[in-house]
């Protein structure tokens, strides 16, 4: 499948400042049993969510939350090609990957343009934002191989939903790419 080509990458919210984990950090053990956060929590409750660079929807759902059950929220995967080398690494294709959102504006297959809108950060412990307490966007960015699911926003050694090796540090991500 070919995806659209980002000439440059955007971020996704006006004020890209990490509010809760960063990507990479290890969450407490008593929380989530000593996992990996796979991307970097930011925006504040109400901010815009915008596409990174052009590209298509290949999820975009709502995945209510419960003070039982923590979910994603609004949640929209956007696939981007590629047209170069990118760090040594061989990969054609990358995902964007947006949580805790309420309001998409978004569906499966469409095609998107940088800047475009996807959806609003959710406001805290609400079905939009997954039922999480403070109201950030989950923002991560994956080069392993898209399996028509959600993948996780964290990475436990144990399972098998997704590899730690296929995860990048978003905002290294996109500093890198725009410097080509």
């Amino acid at each position: 499948m070919s995806y659209p080509v980002p000439d440059k990458l955007a971020w996704p919210v006006v004020s890209y400042e990490v509010s809760g984990y960063v990507f990479g950090e290890r969450a407490p053990r008593r929380l989530f049993f000593g996992a990996t956060h796979l991307g970097d929590d930011v925006g504040k409750a109400g901010a815009v969510v915008s596409a990174i660079g052009n590209g298509e929807v290949v999820w975009a759902e709502m995945r209510y939350g419960s003070k039982e059950k923590h979910n994603w929220g609004g949640i929209v995967v956007l696939a981007h090609g590629l047209n170069f080398q990118f760090s040594k690494a061989n990969f054609q294709i990358f995902y964007s990957v947006y949580g805790h959102l309420r309001d998409l504006r978004v569906r499966a297959g469409e095609r998107v343009v940088m800047g475009q809108m996807l959806g609003v950060v959710a406001e805290g412990r609400t079905p939009e934002n997954g039922w999480w307490e403070v109201p950030h966007l989950h923002f991560a960015i994956c080069v392993g191989p898209w399996r028509g699911a959600v993948w996780p926003g964290f990475w436990r050694w144990w399972e098998r939903r997704t590899k730690r090796k296929w995860w990048r540090s978003p905002k290294a991500f996109i500093e890198e790419y725009n410097r080509r």
